[in-house]
C-alpha cells in the first residue's frame, strides 16, 4: 500500500485516499499525493468506484450548470470578498 499524505509514512487508507479524491479529481494535489491516490485507486475496488462516482457527477454538474454564466456584479463581489479574505489571512501569518 501507498502513501496518500504529504510527506507522511503510513499507509493510504480507504479513509485517507477518499478524503482527497475531490483534491485528486481537481488536479490539485502535489505529483506524490497524486501518484499516491491512484495507486491506491488502483489497489482498491471500493475506492475507485466512489472514485467513478465522483467523476460522473462532476461531468453532469459541469454539463448542465457551466452554460450560464453569473451576473457580472456577482463575480466582481464574489473576486472582491476572495480577494479580502486572502489579504486577511495573510496578515494573520
Amino acid at each position: 500500500m501507498t502513501d496518500c499524505t504529504p510527506g507522511g509514512t503510513s499507509p493510504c487508507t480507504c479513509g485517507d485516499a477518499l478524503s482527497r479524491v475531490y483534491d485528486y479529481l481537481d488536479q490539485e494535489l502535489d505529483a506524490a499525493s497524486a501518484v499516491a491516490i491512484a495507486g491506491h485507486l488502483d489497489e482498491c475496488p471500493d475506492c475507485a468506484e466512489q472514485y467513478r462516482l465522483e467523476q460522473v457527477v462532476k461531468a453532469l454538474v459541469h454539463r448542465t450548470c457551466c452554460e450560464e454564466r453569473a451576473p457580472e456584479a456577482l463575480r466582481v463581489r464574489i473576486v472582491a470578498r476572495i480577494s479580502e479574505v486572502r489579504i486577511t489571512y495573510r496578515r494573520q501569518l
